[in-house]
Parts: structure tokens; C-alpha cells; sequence
């Protein structure tokens, strides 16, 4: 994190806006800073559906609590990036809005059914894939009646291959949220 860096508002803040062209306008100006910087990913947007009031991390850091405003804010901000050479990547697949622990510190167990992961926090995951973000960022969640393994879907064979590149069908750049995290 680049503390001498132009600030930019909050995913919520651009969640409120109504015209998507200012959203794709965002992404082009953040692009923009990011090449003067010389980078070439930017670790968002954030794709998490900010749908638990006890979740410490995510709230300010999410578009909204709706998978649809998510998907669409999502993707006009991945668009004005990547028009302009910068790697969206969206994140923490497979989602972590509805947790109430921070997986810097600790890492949250969502215990979801495989429908309410398809239909809520999958949703915005979906839509990205197949408008071609060019990145995801796996985060340190576990889904015990999704992967046995009840390890955190960063680290999980299954999460990653079967349900993020086949299921989802995305073969683009996989990474994972910071290894030194609690999570």
C-alpha cells in the first residue's frame, strides 16, 4: 500500500453512483496513476456482496449488499482498467462478505450450501469470468460443505481447480490473498 499515493474513494462511495460511465471513468484514472507508477495489476475490484452487518473487513471495501449492483459496478471498473493495460483482478473468490471475522486475523468458515454459494456470492465471480477480468484473488475462506478439506479456499486444490477453473470456467491469472494474513 502506497501511502503518498492519490486517494481514491471507497467501493461503497462508487456503489451509490447511478451512471456507470463514472464508474469505467474510475478505472480508466486509476489506470492511469498505476502506469505512472509502473505497475500493471491492481488487486480489485473487491467482489465481495457486503450482506453481513458483522463482517469487520469487508463493508466500506464492497460496491453494496446487492450481487447484481456488485457485478455490474465490478465490471465497469475491470473495464476501465484493462482497456488501459492493467490487470483487473477481482476478489476474494469465492467471497467474503457474509463472515464475521476479519481472515487478516483469523480465517472465517462459511458453512453455505453449494445453491446459496451459486446464487449470492458466486454470482459477481460468474459474470467477471465471462466478461474476461483478467485476474482472481482467492481469499482465506473455508466452506466445509463445499470442500471437505477445511482448508482455506487459497490453499484448495479443490476451490481453485474445480470450482474457479472448470466450474467457472476461467483460465486466467490465479492468486492468492496474502500469505503472512492470520487467515
Amino acid at each position: 500500500r502506497l501511502d503518498s499515493a492519490q486517494k481514491f474513494p471507497w467501493m461503497m462511495t462508487l456503489g451509490a453512483i447511478q451512471d456507470e460511465d463514472l464508474i469505467y471513468q474510475f478505472g480508466n484514472h486509476v489506470a492511469q496513476q498505476f502506469h505512472k507508477l509502473g505497475l500493471h495489476i491492481n488487486f480489485a475490484p473487491v467482489l465481495d456482496i457486503n450482506n453481513n452487518p458483522y463482517n469487520p473487513i469487508i463493508d466500506r471495501r464492497s460496491f453494496g449488499e446487492d450481487r447484481g449492483l456488485v457485478a455490474s459496478k465490478g465490471f465497469f471498473y475491470m473495464q476501465g482498467l484493462q482497456d488501459n493495460n492493467i490487470l483487473a483482478c477481482a476478489k476474494h473468490f469465492p467471497g467474503h462478505g457474509d463472515t464475521d471475522i476479519d481472515s487478516h486475523n483469523k480465517m472465517p468458515i462459511l458453512y453455505h450450501s453449494k445453491s446459496r454459494l451459486d446464487s449470492i456470492e458466486l454470482y459477481p465471480f460468474n459474470d467477471m469470468v465471462y466478461n474476461g477480468v483478467s485476474s482472481i484473488m482467492v481469499g482465506h475462506i473455508s466452506l466445509p460443505k463445499i470442500d471437505s478439506a477445511k482448508l482455506p479456499a487459497t490453499l484448495s486444490s479443490f476451490m481453485i481447480k474445480e470450482l474457479l477453473q472448470k466450474k467457472l470456467v476461467f483460465d486466467g491469472l490465479v492468486v492468492t490473498d496474502a500469505l503472512n494474513m492470520g487467515g
